[in-house]
């Protein structure tokens, strides 16, 4: 796998910035910024010239990796994104990433902890990952969307964060049933409760939802 010679450009980025009263909570957001940076600025074209990695599940999807260190754990931040020309519609099918199929995303992050799972247990741990990229991404005005990896491998969830450029932001969180489906989740009220309860509010307010189900039919 092909790793960018990133350090040398990073201290070349923050030769100016004195981080003497810096605590290691704000270099860790520097960091995070300086690496966004660049790769904004390169863009894809020039990051598949400098060696983006091709992800073979998928057709177009390509990613890039920068590894960071916050007190004593290393983390791993993955910058995905697409090679399809801009505007084109893109199949949904299950060569796509999980993030695409949950949200159709075409370009994100991904930071999760250098361990054995690559997921994050710990609540707090993973909503200070997200604040963090998110304080970075908004300070290089990037809409990026950003996920950390949370609960059991096996779930396939994420919780996520994306700058709308205005005082917003948007909020993502994907989960995935294995084969231990709850008993009150196989009949549509249970499903019903638990789609409100993802819309619950502290102030009344109308909402006009539409729900759209896809479904795949595979022969055998």
């Amino acid at each position: 796998m092909v790793h960018f010679d990133y350090f040398k450009i990073l201290v070349q980025l923050e030769r100016f910035d004195d981080f003497t009263l810096a605590s290691s909570w704000e270099r860790f957001i520097s960091e995070i910024e300086a690496v966004c940076r660049l790769w904004l600025a390169d863009g894809p074209k020039n990051l598949l010239e400098k060696g983006a990695v091709h992800l073979g599940f998928s057709r177009d999807l390509y990613k890039v990796k920068f590894e960071l260190k916050y007190l004593m754990k290393s983390y791993c931040m993955e910058y995905y994104f697409e090679t399809t020309s801009a505007g084109k519609v893109t199949d949904w099918n299950f060569s796509m990433h999980d993030l695409q199929l949950s949200f159709g995303v075409k370009e994100f992050l991904v930071i999760a902890p250098q361990s054995a799972s690559g997921v994050v247990l710990d609540a707090p741990e993973a909503s200070k990952l997200l604040s963090a990229i998110a304080i970075a991404l908004s300070n290089c005005s990037s809409l990026w969307p950003a996920f950390v990896p949370v609960h059991d491998p096996s779930r396939k969830a994420y919780i996520g964060i994306q700058n709308m450029g205005t005082v917003f932001t948007r909020r993502f969180e994907a989960d995935r049933i294995g084969s231990q489906v709850p008993v009150k989740l196989m009949h549509l009220e249970g499903l019903y409760e638990l789609f409100v309860s993802k819309f619950v509010s502290s102030f009344q307010s109308s909402y006009f939802i539409e729900i759209e189900d896809s479904f795949v039919i595979l022969s055998a």
